[in-house]
């Protein structure tokens, strides 16, 4: 690794979270029906999915957990555009490694505080769910992870990061720009002057790109992010934003930094 290379890495460490590599991941059964959605577009997705599941990914069911609680999205700025309250997205479980379940509760949470996790992922899927592209066909989120969903688009499953993390920092870090190697980084500005990083970049490949976002909000660092798998992630960084500018994603971000759901980052390893 040259010092370009290394320099280019530090200024990601505090822009985007290292993640580990996408994992198989497996739907517990076909989405409910949405009302945004029409049923033509499900019936395809089920039936490109259900080619691959077993056969092509190795996928598991999500074993022995109850039901999640079906809730909308928060309250919408407007009639009529949120997911109706019968909506839910039952979540997968990750096996990091092949064949071995990871344990239940890990974080040996309370069940009110399992409870109240749950209902954010519930409510951060159904605008998810509601704003992204139409490509994307499912989300899923990933149980005992609260900042990860399972999206699906064109079969392929890829992992979205949607996490509002306690934070000391009071600025963002630079915005690396180098479209020489395909890494491209905009300063936008939304929300009445709040900055935002759109970010694309190589990940693992390098025609394999990755979409991020992230920006400040209260006393949290905000991160939107979808990870490539085979193919390059299927929601660009303006794609992103689209969620992120939404009044009541933002209602969401503005709960999770009063009382947060997630745990204070480690410090960022230098040359890491």
């Amino acid at each position: 690794m040259n010092d370009d290379t290394t320099a280019l890495r530090d200024a990601l460490d505090r822009t985007v979270e290292e993640l580990p590599p996408l994992p198989d991941l497996a739907p517990l059964a076909v989405r409910e029906g949405r009302r945004r959605r029409a049923r033509a577009r499900f019936t395809t997705a089920a039936a490109a999915f259900g080619v691959v599941t077993a056969g092509a990914l190795g996928l598991t069911l999500l074993p022995g957990t109850g039901p999640v609680p079906a809730m909308p999205a928060a309250p919408p700025s407007s009639p009529g555009t949120s997911a109706g309250p019968g909506a839910s997205y039952p979540p997968v479980v990750v096996e990091e490694t092949p064949g071995v379940t990871p344990p239940d509760n890990p974080d040996g949470l309370s069940a009110a505080e399992r409870e109240r996790r749950a209902v954010h992922q519930q409510r951060v899927a159904a605008l998810l769910d509601e704003l992204l592209p139409a490509k994307v066909t499912e989300i899923r989120p990933v149980k005992d992870e609260v900042a990860v969903y399972r999206i699906t688009a064109g079969g392929e499953p890829f992992r979205m990061t949607v996490s509002v993390r306690p934070t000391d920092d009071r600025a963002l870090s630079d915005c690396p720009d180098l479209p020489e190697r395909k890494i491209v980084c905009e300063a936008v500005t939304f929300d009445g002057g709040r900055t935002a990083h759109l970010l694309s970049m190589p990940v693992n490949e390098p025609d394999t790109l990755g979409s991020y976002v992230s920006f400040l909000y209260g006393k949290s660092r905000v991160t939107l992010s979808v990870d490539p798998a085979d193919r390059s992630a299927p929601v660009t960084p303006r794609q992103l934003l689209d969620v992120a500018e939404d009044p009541r994603f933002l209602d969401l971000v503005r709960g999770a930094d009063a009382r947060p759901v997630e745990t204070k980052a480690p410090p960022a390893v230098k040359g890491g």
